[in-house]
């Protein structure tokens, strides 16, 4: 029972995240906002939509220790250095917005813009200062 009631609130909050038929998006282009990754106001509403969206899965402090532990992926640890070495704005931006394949991580398309923007700035902060 603990088993079915762990799975079901997983798939509704997939299901939460993920916003229509998945689409084809061009993102050659994409290039992150000038000034917007050091902004603090940034930084600080990608922390708040972290904490009420993201960090089930990938803990409050955005070390993959979330509450979600049954799938068979583990959450990326967005706190380590070499996580943080390997990934680009625009590549969270990406995994944002559509999702990881062959991951638990669903697309989050109901963000707008602006507000991936902002959980990319927060993102790409944790490996810097963890707590």
């Amino acid at each position: 029972m603990r088993l079915f009631k762990a799975a079901s609130l997983i798939s509704c909050l997939v299901l939460w995240g993920c916003s229509g038929e998945r689409t084809t998006v061009d993102y050659r282009d994409l290039v992150a906002p000038e000034g917007l990754l050091a902004s603090a106001e940034a930084r600080e509403e990608g922390a708040a939509l972290f904490l009420r969206h993201c960090s089930l899965c990938h803990g409050e402090r955005g070390d993959g220790h979330g509450a979600r532990r049954i799938l068979s992926t583990a959450a990326a640890d967005l706190t380590d250095p070499l996580w943080r070495q390997r990934a680009t704005p625009e590549g969270v931006f990406i995994a944002i917005r559509e999702g990881v394949p062959r991951t638990p991580m669903a697309a989050w398309r109901i963000f707008s813009e602006e507000q991936t923007w902002s959980l990319v700035a927060h993102v790409l902060s944790l490996a810097e200062d963890p707590s």
